[in-house]
């Protein structure tokens, strides 16, 4: 997956329309609030608290990177409405755009300093504009909500923060692995695999009974997800720095031993023999019509497997560990992919400031959590809630990966430490020695040649 996320997670659509159009389907619109009046009659929005004081309507603005987020991030519109009717004084000014216009609107709003509230935003603009001044520092958000910060994987937590300031929580996770299809391997009388030994000694099984070990489409080189994962496994971070210092190659003893392997499962043919003109999509396809036995993909791809004729077989799983790898081997690709932030003007305004507070306080909690669940989203916060495997069986298994204890997790995906030029170049490199174009000692040496630029 390149520095920018991948099609698959940012796909576009129409922008919404403004609500205070009162129409839809044009420019963006603002998220329905409970417009139900209370029993004796006053305006929901305006309803007294506790002491009989009227609480004050607050709207805040919410811009993300999609341009229909009721239809691409449901989860996220799912909480917006579910907030909305715990809290109707404060009314949710909901504004979506494709990924690369919301980027480009958003550092064009730091010069005019009109950011929305709470947006999404990558993370090297993010800490940018945090450097500037222009985001929310919400450590104190985590210190007076200490049961959040403590549901939160620590290492998703600081990857956004710089300079002393967290200044972004993590919007959703990042998770990646292999996809299987347990009913091949038990057809075949093969054993799910854990370790690379196993992993090869299916791929040959399955080469005889022409089944595909591993669907990919080498056509959309992001797709090396699992990959990345393996590369944890050899010391990529135990070597990354010293890389990017120029005191080590990628070219080096361990990640070697990565790609020789690589090129031994093409060698006993487990990935499919088009595989270079295949794409992602047509991979996925491969996958959940039960022509492949395991698939290199993320929880993205959970609703299509849940809905697919394999879904009570299916699984998920972090990839194989390695007898001769470097570190620890119970590595699970969960990372942060992108933050959520805030406006640093909200705290010039003590009702806004409440308001995105309590925004984030219900984000990130089990309620929160519960409405990804509906969405078959993996929450950022450790879900204690429970999934009905008879209806939701895949995942049902995400979540018990997720929540499985003893596994490692990484600060980032590999290829999101990497400059861009860098990171395109490892994954044209892996999908280099798959498709028979690169030895491995090859492919690592233009990795280093495009570091060297």
């Amino acid at each position: 997956m390149k520095r920018k996320l991948s099609i698959i997670l940012i796909a576009c659509f129409m922008v919404l329309s403004l609500a205070a159009c009162g129409k839809n389907g044009n420019a963006g619109e603002t998220a329905p609030a409970n417009t139900a009046g209370n029993a004796d009659g006053t305006d929901a929005a305006n309803k007294t608290n506790g002491d009989g004081n009227a609480q004050e309507t607050v709207t805040l603005s919410i811009a993300m990177h999609v341009a229909n987020v009721k239809d691409q991030e449901p989860y996220m519109y799912g909480i917006i409405q579910k907030f909305q009717e715990i809290y109707p004084n404060i009314k949710i000014d909901l504004q979506g755009a494709d990924t690369q216009e919301h980027i480009k609107k958003m550092k064009m709003m730091t010069q005019t300093d009109t950011l929305p509230d709470i947006f999404w935003m990558l993370p090297a603009p993010a800490k940018e504009m945090n450097k500037a001044g222009l985001l929310l520092d919400l450590n104190e958000f985590l210190n007076d909500n200490p049961e959040i910060a403590s549901s939160i994987d620590s290492k998703m937590v600081s990857a956004y923060q710089d300079g002393g300031k967290q200044f972004g929580l993590p919007y959703q996770a990042l998770v990646t692995g292999l996809w299987y299809n347990k009913a091949l391997f038990d057809q075949y009388g093969v054993k799910v695999p854990e370790t690379y030994e196993e992993l090869i000694a299916a791929a040959k099984v399955f080469k005889k009974n022409n089944v595909v070990t591993i669907a990919k489409g080498a056509k959309d080189t992001f797709s090396t997800w699992a990959f990345l994962g393996m590369l944890t496994r050899y010391g990529f971070f135990d070597k990354v720095e010293k890389i990017q210092a120029g005191t080590e190659k990628f070219d080096n003893p361990d990640f070697l031993k990565l790609f020789n392997k690589i090129d031994e499962l093409r060698v006993n043919g487990a990935f499919p023999e088009n595989v270079t003109t295949l794409s992602y999509f047509q991979a996925v396809e491969m996958f959940t019509s039960g022509k492949a036995a395991m698939l290199d993909a993320g929880v993205w791809e959970t609703k299509k497997i849940e809905s697919s004729p394999i879904a009570k077989t299916a699984g998920f799983s972090w990839g194989p560990t390695f007898s001769d790898g470097v570190g620890n081997q119970k590595v699970a690709m969960a990372v942060a992919a992108a933050p959520l932030v805030a406006s640093a003007k909200v705290k010039d305004d003590a009702a806004k400031y409440d308001a995105v507070t309590k925004f984030f306080g219900f984000f990130y909690s089990q309620e929160g959590a519960a409405v990804m669940a509906e969405n078959e989203a993996p929450p950022v916060v450790k879900y204690t809630g429970s999934v009905d495997k008879e209806k939701y069986p895949v995942y049902a298994d995400v979540i018990s990966k997720l929540n499985e204890p003893g596994w490692d997790r990484p600060a980032a995906q590999p290829d999101l430490v990497l400059s861009e030029a860098v990171a395109n170049q490892l994954n044209d490199s892996i999908y280099g020695v798959i498709n028979g174009f690169y030895k491995p000692e090859e492919a690592l040496k233009l990795i280093d040649s495009k570091l060297a630029k």
